[in-house]
């Protein structure tokens, strides 16, 4: 398997910020989430996206190179 490719399978902060870009792809093409949620419930959907992503930056010790 491709180096970087296993670094980022092992990284639980890359994993999490890929799925965001998928959410953010069907968002675009599907426009699926306004049919989900109200505009302030999207709000405090991307501050929580925002809280997962620093409390993972923050317990994470080792560098995407060490992984």
């Amino acid at each position: 398997m491709n180096k970087w490719l296993n670094r980022i399978i092992r990284s639980k902060t890359m994993l999490v910020f890929l799925l965001i870009d998928v959410i953010g792809i069907v968002q675009v093409n599907a426009d699926f989430l306004s049919t989900l949620m109200t505009p302030k419930q999207f709000g405090w959907f991307i501050i929580g996206i925002a809280v997962v992503g620093k409390v993972l930056r923050l317990v994470t010790t080792t560098d995407i190179k060490d992984k």
